[in-house]
């Protein structure tokens, strides 16, 4: 709206104070919040799907220490470096499932007799409890086929009665039975 000069009477006008008193406002300080650096939002989504993999996580963690060996375990934190766990196999023998040990060629003798070949060839097996058994070599290549794998726990090196140097390795089957045997009886 806007007023002409000849529409304002001078009744109307009143005269300005001569002074105007001015009075002390307050400053609004506007406070802006400032998200903490060690805090991360997210939404509730992504939240309770973080803490479903957290906790699988925890309980595939739990199995594992459930079926591992304890003194692997121990074995593992004492170390810093990684750990590499070597496996080994031992012939077992086929009908009782015995583990062979050591195994020494007693006769080895093959001939042309009247233009046939023949073969003389004997062979001793000592099983890990301490039997020995003779055989023919043919026997016992084909009895000797199933393979029992452990894992390598230990490693020794000692002299036989003759002088030389024997190096024993020590296996931990799935059975937990361990069994030290020469290291030239390992597949």
């Amino acid at each position: 709206m806007t007023v002409k000069k000849e529409d304002v009477k001078k009744e109307d006008v009143k005269k300005a104070p001569a002074e105007v008193k001015k009075t002390p406002t307050k400053e609004v300080k506007k406070e802006v919040v400032q998200a903490d650096p060690e805090t991360v939002t997210m939404s509730k989504a992504d939240f309770a799907a973080l803490m479903g993999r957290i906790e699988k996580r925890d309980k595939d963690i739990e199995l594992l220490y459930k079926a591992a060996d304890k003194n692997r375990i121990q074995k593992a934190k004492g170390t810093e470096e990684e750990v590499l766990i070597t496996t080994a196999k031992l012939s077992t023998w086929d009908d009782t499932g015995k583990i062979i040990v050591a195994w020494k060629m007693l006769s080895n003798r093959c001939e042309v007799v009247m233009g046939k070949w023949v073969e003389d060839q004997t062979v001793a097996i000592v099983f890990e409890n301490g039997e020995t058994d003779e055989v023919s070599y043919l026997e016992f290549v084909r009895r000797t086929l199933i393979k029992v794998t452990g894992d390598i726990v230990g490693r020794t090196t000692e002299t036989d009665a003759s002088g030389n140097t024997v190096n024993l390795v020590k296996l931990e089957l799935s059975d937990g039975k361990k069994v030290e045997v020469n290291s030239s009886f390992v597949n």
